[in-house]
């Protein structure tokens, strides 16, 4: 009897289909209770601290390439020279490329696999293990065969998986950027330095002219009969000291050079082209009147430590779609022949035809663990990447910080040195002047001398100081700031050329 005679049989069969699809995953493995315990930190929730709050109003942030503000081209070169030609760039663009084609191998599965070979031998058949023919003769055997086959993908589990790879690729080139700002902002620094080599130089020589003049008053002095012998030889010790220290700042310029040079991945030659920066140590530096927390998010890492999130959220995704059947279409065709008639090309006629057409079914049922222990390590690695990421905006905050709090504390050392230094240079004066009519003592004159030389000294480093924290301050920015919409758009416009 045909079922197909009974209507109410006919009836019940896309109920009986559903009931089956219901049986088949629910004999699947599970992820048994397995998921995400940590979540993302919003930046904006942070509490910035008050000194990023109360820093002052009258500033002007960059929106990118913000050292071009200082007017040195010398420094502008530089910066383009170590992004053009830095080693360790270059390694991470092929990093890029590694992780775009990394995405590409993952999207392969979206599309028909297609694969063709051949075979073709010479073979002699056994006689008595062969039925004749071909047993006992010498043959071609000769095949080709094409096989066509599709992932239907009915859980999205190669979706998820090429998604995360675009994920990384995204990740991959913010790394890059972020390694751009600290290539920037470490020349920067170094440029800074070298300023701060010939200021300390300028010092040391100005130094040794006055200790020189120093010397020959002392010698005057004692030649006249109203010194001493032991006065010219203060004197003279005092002009051989400044003498080493000229050539200590000399030795520190130098070795500056050679560090810059190789920032912008050229031979020490490099450096020795480099003329004096015209970037002045007390070039103006002043705060924004307001950091909104939201920046911190827009730093390269912290960008890429969200994608990184991301592509772990599609590798759960990727995980636990392998808990279900996975089902590919399949199709073959061929072509063969192994006959006693013929030669090497009879595989090439409509009786060696050979195809097939059909559907490869996977249900996994028990695997030992083995899906439900992928998917716990996917887990993990979400639950370690949004650590990661969380943990990224909080030293981006607190770098932020640092740098506000110093660049504040370090003005206001630099108002006490300024004044400091204008009274040791009246002291100087006062005690040379003295000195040269016979008031006052030689030891007062190199009292008042050393005193100069340290506060001209510590102004020079502080200046730098406030330079270097400023670049600092700009690198846990992510490379800038835009204090208008305007150039917030022009900004994030440039952002998208560079990934």
């Amino acid at each position: 009897m045909n079922p197909r005679d009974f209507p109410a049989f006919a009836a019940c069969r896309p109920l009986t289909a559903a009931l089956a699809c219901a049986l088949l995953l629910g004999a699947c493995i599970n992820s048994g209770g397995i998921r995400p315990h940590e979540s993302l930190i919003d930046p904006a929730t942070l509490d910035p601290g008050e000194a990023i709050r109360a820093t002052e109003h009258d500033a002007a942030w960059p929106a990118g390439g913000w050292w071009r503000q200082w007017n040195d081209p010398q420094l502008d070169t530089l910066v383009q020279d170590a992004t053009a030609g830095s080693p360790g760039l270059r390694a991470v663009e092929a990093r890029i490329d590694a992780a775009r084609f990394q995405a590409q191998i993952a999207g392969a599965d979206a599309f028909p696999q297609l694969d063709a070979g051949g075979e073709f031998e010479r073979r002699r058949y056994a006689r008595y293990t062969t039925p004749a023919p071909p047993g006992g003769t010498t043959v071609w055997s000769n095949s080709i065969a094409a096989d066509l086959s599709y992932d239907l993908d009915l859980w999205g589990k190669s979706r998820d998986i090429r998604e995360g790879a675009l994920d990384n690729v995204h990740a991959v080139a913010a790394d890059a950027r972020f390694a751009e700002v600290e290539l920037q902002t470490a020349m920067v620094r170094s440029y800074v330095q070298l300023s701060l080599q010939y200021a300390l130089l300028d010092v040391d020589r100005a130094v040794q002219d006055e200790q020189q003049r120093t010397l020959d008053i002392a010698t005057r002095r004692w030649r006249a009969g109203v010194g001493s012998r032991l006065e010219v030889s203060q004197a003279a010790t005092q002009f051989a000291m400044s003498t080493t220290r000229v050539q200590q700042a000399q030795q520190q310029l130098a070795l500056s050079r050679i560090g810059i040079a190789g920032l912008a991945g050229k031979g020490p030659g490099y450096g020795d082209s480099l003329r004096r920066p015209s970037l002045a140590l007390n070039v103006p530096v002043t705060l924004p009147a307001s950091l909104p927390a939201e920046l911190i998010g827009h730093r390269p890492d912290v960008v890429a430590g969200r994608w990184r999130v991301l592509e772990a959220d599609q590798g759960i995704d990727a995980a636990h779609a392998d808990f279900y059947p996975d089902i590919d279409l399949l199709a073959t065709a061929s072509l063969g022949s192994a006959a006693t008639f013929g030669g090497f090309l009879n595989f090439l006629n409509g009786d060696g035809v050979g195809h097939g057409v059909g559907a490869a079914i996977s249900l996994p049922i028990f695997d030992g663990g083995r899906r439900r222990g992928r998917y716990g390590v996917a887990v993990a690695s979400r639950d370690a990447a949004v650590d990661a990421y969380n943990q990224s905006v909080v030293n981006a905050m607190q770098g932020v910080a640092l740098q506000v709090v110093s660049l504040r504390s370090l003005e206001q050392q630099q108002a006490s040195i300024e004044s400091t230094l204008d009274s040791a240079r009246r002291s100087f004066r006062l005690a040379e002047s003295g000195y040269r009519s016979g008031i006052t003592e030689f030891l007062n004159v190199l009292a008042a001398q050393t005193e100069q030389l340290q506060q001209e000294e510590s102004l020079a480093n502080v200046q730098a100081r406030r330079l270097d924290a400023w670049a600092l301050l700009m690198k846990e920015l992510g490379g800038g700031f835009a204090s208008t919409s305007a150039e917030r758009v022009s900004q994030g416009a440039d952002d998208a050329g560079r990934n």
